[in-house]
């Protein structure tokens, strides 16, 4: 079962293909690939404090790539709504509190939002400024809506991979980038 963790599921048969997206939206943003192994992390967990990302994108199981993001606790709902758009393709954003009753959730097909249920709230979690989505929803739980939309690896996220666990698909691939200078805050 999903918990404290997150990631987005792409509809699609090729996770080259999928990587190769997501590393070109994320240049869009201001980030440029890097050659850095899978455990160069840094503990930051907010997306706008952090100085590198990294990424596993696992094989297509059961007609979805799965995307995980370093640390496990939240995935990037622009990231999710931008791979839908440029596969033209659906999408999956899912982020699970500690408690599994506190949780976010998107589908997108193409440029088209299907179902969004978040509340953004600014904070200063851990001392990083950054936005935290999860509200309370019990209704469905995460496993059950997981569960109703087919997705695939619920229990993985991205330190259980860099601790060894390979999908049944095959190893996943690794993606590193770097905040362009001019991109910084």
């Amino acid at each position: 079962m999903m918990n404290n963790s997150a990631a987005i599921y792409v509809a699609h048969s090729d996770h080259t293909a999928v990587a190769t997206a997501l590393a070109a939206i994320l240049a869009e943003q201001g980030w440029i690939a890097v050659d850095l192994p899978p455990s160069a992390i840094s503990g930051i967990i907010m997306i706008p404090d952090k100085r590198y990302r990294h990424f596993f994108i696992a094989p297509s199981t059961k007609g979805w790539v799965t995307i995980w993001e370093d640390p496990r606790y939240f995935a990037d709902r622009n990231l999710a709504r931008g791979l839908a758009a440029r596969l033209h393709t659906r999408s999956v954003w899912i982020e699970v509190g500690g408690n599994s009753v506190s949780w976010a959730r998107g589908v997108y097909q193409g440029d088209t939002v299907c179902e969004e249920r978040f509340e953004a709230v600014e904070t200063t979690f851990y001392g990083e400024r950054g936005v935290v989505h999860l509200t309370f929803d019990p209704d469905p739980l995460p496993e059950e809506w997981i569960s109703q939309l087919g997705l695939p690896y619920p229990e993985l996220h991205y330190e259980a991979i860099l601790a060894g666990a390979i999908p049944p698909a095959g190893p996943p691939l690794h993606l590193a980038v770097q905040r362009r200078a001019s991109a910084a805050r």
